[in-house]
């Protein structure tokens, strides 16, 4: 692999420690990835036949491109077709259209480069809705959402960190859809969408869940993310920064 492509590899590994993580409670019993899609597959079985090399040998939706093990190789084609060339990733349009809000969320998140749609080295959060637009079709589907805010809310305060015993595509995948949605409610859009007991409450949240992943080890690469995420709101221009110190000195 050449030195800009170790490179590339640096930025993601940082870039995937500014998020929140997901995982397995409430609201993955309710809306969790297998019941979305299978609900998906029931009510919409002429697109899933239509489609089907969107969806994967167990009914769930899928980059086919993303296939295979996550080794050298694989990121070398990823980031030659996908970062330079956006192959294979813009989800037919019939199918965003028939998705809920909670699947195409959950698309987004299986996306091979699904880091680059919640984040930016420079500006975490803030930008969000900037540069996602020219980059994929899911996430620029997502922000048109009318109930994007209130789905975002219910996934990140409704699941804790997958545990260990949790097959590791899957639990990332959980945390990628916590990425994206805390890059959301922790935007200065976000803010303005919630009324003042939710944002303590998501505040509250995160600090747990930085709590969490931390005991982890099998999601390494996601330790501090929440610390990360409430310092990111902290910057000057995000109405963030006055809540989480007022939460901060009332908690001290």
């Amino acid at each position: 692999m050449g030195k800009a492509k170790k490179c590339i590899l640096a930025i993601c590994v940082a870039v995937l420690l500014v998020g929140a993580g997901a995982g397995v409670l409430i609201y993955q019993q309710v809306q969790g990835s297998e019941s979305l899609w299978g609900t998906f597959a029931k009510d919409h079985k002429d697109l899933v036949k239509k489609y089907s090399d969107w969806f994967n040998k167990d009914g769930e939706f899928y980059f086919k491109i993303a296939e295979g093990k996550k080794d050298t190789a694989w990121w070398d084609k990823i980031f030659d077709k996908v970062a330079n060339k956006e192959e294979g990733t813009k989800i037919p349009e019939e199918l965003i259209k028939a998705m809920t809000t909670e699947q195409l969320l959950d698309a987004c998140a299986r996306h091979p480069l699904a880091f680059r749609f919640y984040a930016d080295q420079e500006h975490a959060y803030l930008d969000w809705d900037t540069y996602v637009k020219k980059e994929f079709n899911g996430i620029n589907a997502l922000l048109k959402r009318k109930d994007i805010w209130d789905a975002c809310y219910q996934l990140y305060m409704n699941t804790d960190i997958p545990k260990e015993k949790t097959e590791q595509e899957v639990g990332e995948i959980e945390i990628y859809k916590q990425c994206i949605a805390a890059g959301m409610l922790l935007s200065s859009k976000g803010y303005d969408q919630l009324t003042k007991k939710q944002r303590n409450m998501v505040i509250r949240k995160t600090y747990e869940k930085d709590k969490q992943i931390n005991k982890e080890e099998k999601y390494i690469l996601f330790q501090h993310t929440f610390a990360t995420s409430l310092i990111s709101a902290d910057a000057d221009d995000n109405p963030w920064q006055k809540t989480k110190e007022a939460y901060d000195n009332a908690n001290d």
